[in-house]
């Protein structure tokens, strides 16, 4: 379907990273169930002992003092109460083993994932329409097939594994109550170890296909792609435009460089032109400033138009922070920058000396 569509291409990397934040991701609960019943699995393997002196207790303890005929009636609720007690302290490490696997199964999964996008309300998850078409779509199709396929499997190995022990089963009676018992529970232990092993297999396969699905319906169109990059990173023409202006901003700065008083540097990374016409300014204005590469354009231009460079860091930093080019000087500053201006005049006149 992807490739009818024109999605032939792999979901970039904005678009897993955006479905991701949605809560949509692959994951298998399959495989979830599968490492959870393992688990479990082998905690009632090493909780045996456990359930069995638990079970014992509550037997000769809360049992028979709770049927004893005299007042039984006033026994009932204490009776039900320490029942409730007793399931609490033989499920409660069960509970909590499953808990933490599930936990973690789904975490190994989709690693640390919170998002409460498929908490809001929506009119697709509501709509009936919708539902009954998902009711008949190929995926829930699929999926019933592979849970029946799956169930056909948990039954056919049980069948088996039974069917081989049915022999020791019916003369079972011959060795005894006591290891009747362990031999049940021998029994279910590696029907339980079967089963699991035979879980993982396919949680395992359905977490790859679930990937595979997962990745296949986020394909792209080569326009798909296209269009990412230029909300991403800008419509190239928009910003063929902005370079042509900011070529054009600096072509202008720089050619009123050549009407400048001075140039102040910082001495390398930062160049500000300034220009005071006692004929035009009232004051001395910005007319080109630049930082590094431009700051470089300003002073090769400066000579070439003889416009005298000074180096004062302070002020060139200031300035640079301060004031946009076309700006006057700031009244803070007058004193700083008529310092510069007597300088250069000092400098123009030495000029004019020399022989």
């Amino acid at each position: 379907m992807a490739d009818k569509d024109g999605k032939t291409e792999k979901p970039s990397p904005k678009k897993l990273k955006d479905t991701r934040k949605k809560g949509e991701i692959a994951k298998s609960p399959d495989l979830t169930s599968a490492v959870t019943f393992v688990v479990f699995l082998m905690a009632a393997t090493f909780l045996g002992t456990y359930i069995l002196k638990q079970g014992y207790l509550y037997l000769k303890i809360y049992l028979s003092a709770g049927f004893a005929v005299d007042g039984l009636e006033n026994n009932l609720g204490n009776i039900g109460m320490k029942s409730i007690v007793f399931i609490l302290i033989m499920a409660g490490p069960f509970l909590a083993i499953g808990f933490v696997a599930a936990f973690l199964a789904s975490m190994l999964q989709t690693g640390f994932l919170f998002s409460t996008e498929p908490l809001k309300m929506s009119f697709k998850k509501i709509n009936p329409i919708s539902g009954f078409k998902n009711m008949f779509s190929k995926k829930t199709l699929f999926t019933l097939l592979k849970n029946l396929a799956k169930l056909g499997l948990v039954f056919g190995m049980a069948y088996s594994t039974i069917k081989k022990s049915v022999v020791l089963l019916v003369n079972a009676g011959n060795i005894g109550t006591q290891k009747l018992f362990f031999l049940l529970m021998e029994l279910v232990k590696d029907l339980g170890i079967q089963l699991g092993i035979l879980l993982l297999v396919l949680g395992i396969a359905d977490y790859i296909y679930q990937v595979y699905d997962y990745r296949k319906n986020l394909k792209m169109s080569k326009q798909d792609l296209k269009d990412e990059y230029k909300e991403s990173e800008g419509d190239p023409q928009m910003k063929g435009k902005r370079k042509q202006f900011h070529r054009q901003l600096t072509s202008g700065m720089l050619s009123d460089v050549d009407t400048a008083t001075a140039v102040i540097t910082n001495p390398t990374h930062l160049a500000i032109a300034i220009r005071y016409d006692k004929a035009t300014d009232e004051v001395p204005m910005i007319v080109a400033k630049g930082a590094d590469h431009q700051a470089a354009k300003i002073r090769e231009r400066a000579k070439e138009a003889n416009v005298p460079i000074i180096e004062n860091k302070p002020v060139a930093r200031a300035m640079y922070k301060s004031i946009e080019v076309g700006q006057p000087i700031p009244v803070d500053m007058y004193q700083a920058i008529a310092e510069i201006l007597a300088l250069v005049y000092q400098m123009e006149e030495m000029n004019k000396h020399k022989i």
